[in-house]
């Protein structure tokens, strides 16, 4: 498999990340256009042309191109181009980009003379999480005192596991389960600062997490020095390679003195004495870090420390799963209901059992096109206000969309004053024309309630024309990858269009290919041969009623 390429992971003063590919030789850093990393700034604290990274032999080098407010390399001002290894954090105003490379960091990682010497949790925490949901199903005290001894944890360790499980099963979103995780570690009297950071899956990156102290987030007025940064630490290859192949809590003891972690130029840069750094998993999914450290003490964190780090981990891996999960369910139902209000239910479903992975294109297929049209509408309209004309149009899309979908269609667009259906988009069926039918019928029928309405609030009444007809066209995702719209395209559909305008008020009017689809199901009268704008040939049309 092909190495990751080098990329720019970006943190935007708006609190969203960005990821740039760094694949050209020279990569332009600043406000400019002409840049290959276009840093927005109304306030002009990034030079036009601010920094560049320069990829030839060896590292590649970062260069402060006489900026007016500097370039930060590390939190260090950058005098001179200097060398960018992987998890190199670059500030360049408000924007925080780390650098990463896969391919070095796999390099240096292999290249390791020693390994790493930090102590691993003896209970793994999908063992833990397991004893934890357990105990939460024994009713003797007794019998949940003996699953937890067999982890060699013991009382001190139930209790917490109780304390633990409680606040955390209180949680109902991931900033509830950040905030109280945290604040369950302040309970270890040797943290000085805790961060949860989530892991997305979408970035393959960390989403930023907030620093917490004892007295609260860490802020540009206080908390730890300016030096530290924690992304520093979790995202380094040192430490995550471990945590991660390990799938265990890790205690760090006096982090610079040891000889594993001596070219680990990020956690020297912390600043850290002692550390507990643990991955947050649930059943085999990976989803965040949780850390704590102290800055002054290198035997800050005892081995009891160090067990009730891990029962809190094991938890919060439960509880962030919950949270997660919840979330995702959350937003599905959101967006299905979100996408029901502008797609049709087939093409929602569709979308929704494609997980979204639809693309662009069509298929040929027979379809069944109704177009329902208001008439006079623009005579109507000059008499209207603007809030008179917004609301009509609400209450006759709304009539309309109900019954095409009653009548299982599906609604293409509104066009001004004019409805666009398809029956037999996305899957054809025998009774296409025959549902089509019933919602042109339909339509006349709400538009006589819609009056009655009308009438009774002094309101003007509207008549509208619908045409259907019945023939091959594409149907299918048109657009761009921006932006794209199920719909059909084709002569089928510009016929409909034409029979529509031929349909008096209060009339449905069809063509002879939908006469043919139809049979004998409705009862036709004749409207002899009309010539339709844009064609040719000369086409019967029927006006058209119920049997």
């Amino acid at each position: 498999m092909p190495a990751s390429p080098r990329s720019l992971l970006i943190y935007k003063p708006d609190g969203t990340t960005q990821v740039t590919e760094l694949v050209k030789p020279l990569i332009k850093i600043g406000r400019g256009e002409e840049n290959d990393v276009i840093l927005e700034d109304r306030m002009r604290t990034i030079s036009r042309f601010h920094a560049q990274i320069s990829f030839e032999n060896g590292p590649p080098v970062l260069e402060d191109l006489k900026s007016s407010n500097g370039t930060y390399l590390n939190d260090q001002p950058l005098v001179e181009p200097g060398p960018l290894h992987p998890d190199d954090v670059i500030r360049i105003g408000k924007y925080l980009m780390i650098y990463r490379d896969p391919a070095a960091a796999e390099q240096a990682q292999s290249e390791a003379s020693s390994p790493f010497q930090i102590q691993s949790a003896s209970v793994e925490l999908n063992e833990l999480q397991e004893r934890a949901t357990l105990l939460g199903l024994a009713q003797d005290k007794a019998l949940a005192e003996k699953a937890l001894a067999e982890t060699s944890i013991g009382l001190r360790a139930l209790e917490l596991l109780h304390e633990v499980g409680v606040r955390l099963a209180r949680t109902v979103t991931v900033t509830d389960v950040v905030e109280t995780a945290v604040d369950l570690l302040f309970k270890i009297e040797g943290v000085q600062r805790a961060t949860l950071m989530p892991w997305n899956e979408a970035d393959s990156a960390f989403a930023a997490g907030e620093v917490y102290t004892r007295q609260g987030p860490q802020t540009e007025q206080g908390g730890p020095p300016a030096t530290y940064d924690p992304r520093n630490l979790v995202l380094s290859k040192t430490i995550l390679h471990k945590v991660r192949a390990d799938n265990r809590p890790l205690l760090i003891h006096d982090a610079r003195s040891h000889a594993g972690f001596t070219e680990s130029a990020s956690i020297v840069r912390a600043g850290i004495q002692a550390a507990l750094c643990s991955p947050l998993t649930f059943q085999g999914r990976f989803l965040g870090i949780l850390y704590a450290d102290n800055l002054a003490q290198p035997d800050a964190f005892s081995q009891g420390d160090f067990r009730t780090f891990t029962t809190i981990a094991a938890q919060t891996g439960l509880a962030l799963a919950t949270a997660i999960t919840r979330a995702e369910l959350l937003k599905q139902q959101v967006e299905q209901a979100a996408m029901r209000l502008y797609l049709p239910p087939q093409v929602a479903d569709i979308i929704t059992q494609t997980d979204g992975s639809i693309e662009l294109g069509g298929v040929l297929q027979p379809v069944t096109v109704l177009f329902a049209d208001i008439r006079g509408f623009t005579r109507l309209s000059e008499q209207m206000d603007a809030r008179e004309v917004v609301l009509l149009l609400n209450d006759f899309f709304t009539a309309m969309t109900d019954v095409v979908f009653e009548a299982r269609g599906t609604l293409d667009k509104y066009i001004g004053d004019c409805v666009m259906a398809l029956f037999g988009a996305p899957v054809p069926g025998e009774d296409d024309a025959e549902r089509g039918l019933k919602a042109g019928l339909r339509m006349q029928e709400e538009v006589s309630r819609l009056n009655a309405e009308r009438r009774s609030k002094g309101l003007q009444e509207i008549q509208i024309g619908v045409g259907l007809h019945t023939g091959a066209a594409v149907v299918g995702n048109i657009g761009s990858a921006q932006r794209m719209q199920y719909t059909a395209i084709g002569d089928t559909v510009n016929v409909a269009s034409r029979v529509m305008s031929n349909a008096a008020p209060g009339h449905v009017v069809v063509s002879e290919d939908f006469r043919a689809a139809l049979g004998d199901k409705a009862t036709f009268a004749h409207l002899g041969e009309v010539e339709l704008k844009g064609r040719q040939r000369r086409m019967n049309l029927y006006s058209v009623s119920a049997k």
